[in-house]
């Protein structure tokens, strides 16, 4: 059995880590599949298809699961504007924490363990999930795919608060659900614990070796000890 990992600082992603926001995210795809006469995506189909951004997932809605947004498409573009301006309405109607994480979030704080969140969705929307699921007084930090010029996988995001908090990489965790998560921490130089009940895009986390793999929120208290210097 592996031994705690210490820590003087929690990085979580939230997207398929913290939050499941697939049924959203899925209501707000086929609103635009449905506008372009596109066949409309199960919800399973798009758990598949979620995890490097709005853009992406979109481009991966159209033309299938290795596609990639196209640069200079007028038409793509505005379905990106559609797909943004439904889902900024629809944030959270049916997205909700993942069991535990709200009893996780609690005794890391009450520990003192500084917190942060580190997503690949625009800042702004990011900032409303979790002041509407009532998640953002436990994180001082929030940094959005377009905070920084960097986003994940670039290490810049998860860097950012770690400075502003004096702690080196090496004592903070990124807490993730995908490969992009754990390539961010890789460049970071942060040991990462992988969320499978998130969105891995068929990943078997085994294979790419995270520092630590957990099945549920509630088992994080026991991986991870706050460790203050």
């Amino acid at each position: 059995m592996n031994s705690p990992l210490q820590a003087e600082a929690l990085l979580f992603d939230l997207d398929g880590t913290l939050v499941d926001s697939a049924p959203d995210l899925c209501g707000a795809m086929n609103h635009v599949l449905q506008q372009r006469g596109v066949p409309l995506l199960a919800l399973p189909q798009v758990r598949h298809l979620v995890g490097d951004g709005a853009r992406t997932l979109l481009a991966r809605g159209f033309w299938g699961e290795e596609a990639q947004a196209p640069v200079d498409d007028p038409g793509f573009e505005e379905a990106v504007a559609l797909f943004m301006a439904y889902y900024r309405q629809h944030l959270t109607d049916n997205t909700q924490p993942y069991p535990g994480v709200l009893a996780m979030l609690h005794h890391f704080q009450r520990q003192g363990m500084p917190m942060a969140v580190v997503t690949n969705k625009p800042e702004a929307m990011a900032h409303s999930m979790l002041q509407q699921l009532e998640l953002s007084p436990f994180f001082s930090h929030l940094l959005g795919g377009d905070t920084l010029p960097q986003r994940k996988p670039a290490p810049e995001p998860l860097l950012y608060p770690l400075a502003h908090w004096q702690i080196a990489p090496q004592r903070a965790v990124m807490v993730g659900d995908s490969l992009t998560d754990l390539l961010a921490a890789r460049a970071a130089g942060c040991p990462m614990v992988w969320m499978t009940h998130g969105y891995s895009r068929g990943i078997s986390p085994a294979s790419v070796h995270p520092d630590r793999i957990l099945d549920h929120c509630d088992q994080l208290p026991a991986c991870i000890v706050f460790s203050a210097s």
